[in-house]
């Protein structure tokens, strides 16, 4: 029995500027054996203290004293805590910093990593890079070269309404896709800010720019406008989960027939226990899975799973996550570079491999 004893849960914040990931909220679960699972939470700026005491008082105090080997029993004890719905929204963000550091137990106690723990490892995973910088038009495509010049043969960049009009948009397809060449898979995200007239109209306009996907078009509520937009997308891929949670979302999604390319973020729909069910879904449906953001555990999770076609690839110089980049060190990704394109290798760490930097859990630790 791997049983739970204690919960550690600290908040961590820094100058956001334009990060989407303000502060962020560690849990550290201790079984009887000293043996220390660690997850955490991203949170916008102003939010952490409510998490960490989410988390804190009513989460952790469920599975206090319970087997971490039992995850799907105790993933179901937090999300039915609080009644009549109460396990959605920011509930279930918490949740899944709960469920990582179950995890992170696990496969610890089993001395193996993550992905060997969910059933696979393989060498190597393919990459897009995220090139979401907010950059006039032809910034963002120089950066996009200098990417291209280190080996990337596939990004994607913004062209949300809640950032740049559509003319600018317009601007930073066509300047990027000059600078990057015919032969790079280009995509773009629109955040789920337009309507299905406007996606349609984009997708008809972009179409000598050679768009590989666009991503959430419509509002993630909107499951007829994601059908609507697939059914007239033509050679163009229609990728979207981002702002989508539970399983019945996706089940709604794409079985509705709106998408393409299954994107679950495992930090906002519960942990990695309600990713898998995702990903079983989506995968038995046909789906292409490619999980956005995240990087620290969808890297576990695509290596261990050859239906995973995609991870998101952030790098260092991306100011979109903020403190997270700042406050954790581990676990250690490694590059390798072919003819087509950048892959990551898999950690070799037990477990998740997360590591703190002492220095930045210092000088950011919120009171």
């Amino acid at each position: 029995m791997l049983k739970i004893v204690n919960a550690k849960v600290s908040a961590y914040g820094g100058e956001s500027g334009d990060a989407y990931i303000g502060e962020v909220v560690v849990v550290e679960l201790e079984t009887e054996s000293g043996l220390v699972g660690t997850g955490f939470a991203s949170a916008p700026r102003g939010v952490g203290h409510i998490f960490r005491d989410l988390i804190a008082n009513v989460l952790a105090p469920q599975i206090i004293g319970a087997n971490a080997m039992l995850h799907r029993d105790l993933w179901e004890r937090m999300f039915r805590t609080i009644p009549r719905r109460g396990g959605e929204g920011i509930v279930r963000v918490c949740i899944s910093a709960l469920d990582f550091a179950i995890w992170d137990l696990r496969a610890k106690a089993a001395n193996c990593t993550l992905s060997e723990l969910v059933g696979g490892q393989r060498d190597k995973v393919p990459t897009y890079i995220n090139c979401a910088h907010h950059m006039p038009p032809a910034e963002l495509a120089e950066r996009a070269a200098s990417y291209v010049a280190d080996g990337h043969r596939a990004l994607k960049i913004r062209g949300a309404r809640s950032h740049v009009t559509i003319q600018e948009a317009d601007a930073r397809v066509a300047a990027v896709r000059e600078a990057i060449g015919e032969d790079v898979l280009l995509m773009v995200d629109v955040n789920g800010t337009w309507d299905v007239d406007t996606a349609l109209q984009q997708l008809r306009k972009w179409e000598r720019h050679n768009i590989y996907w666009l991503e959430e078009p419509v509002q993630p509520e909107d499951f007829a406008g994601y059908r609507a937009v697939r059914a007239r997308a033509g050679d163009v891929h229609i990728a979207g989960g981002e702002q989508h949670t539970a399983l019945h979302e996706y089940q709604a999604l794409i079985e509705y027939g709106g998408i393409d390319i299954a994107q679950p973020n495992a930090a906002i729909c519960g942990g990695i226990t309600e990713w898998m069910r995702i990903h079983d879904h989506a995968v038995a449906h046909g789906r292409v899975v490619s999980p956005w953001n995240l990087q620290p555990i969808h890297i576990h999770l695509a290596c261990g799973l050859q239906s995973v076609k995609w991870l998101e690839y952030f790098k260092l110089d991306n100011a979109l996550l903020g403190i997270q980049t700042m406050l954790f060190s581990g676990p250690r990704i490694s590059e390798r570079v072919e003819a087509d394109g950048v892959y990551l290798e898999p950690p070799t760490a037990p477990g998740l491999g997360l590591e703190i930097n002492p220095e930045a859990a210092e000088k950011y630790k919120l009171a």
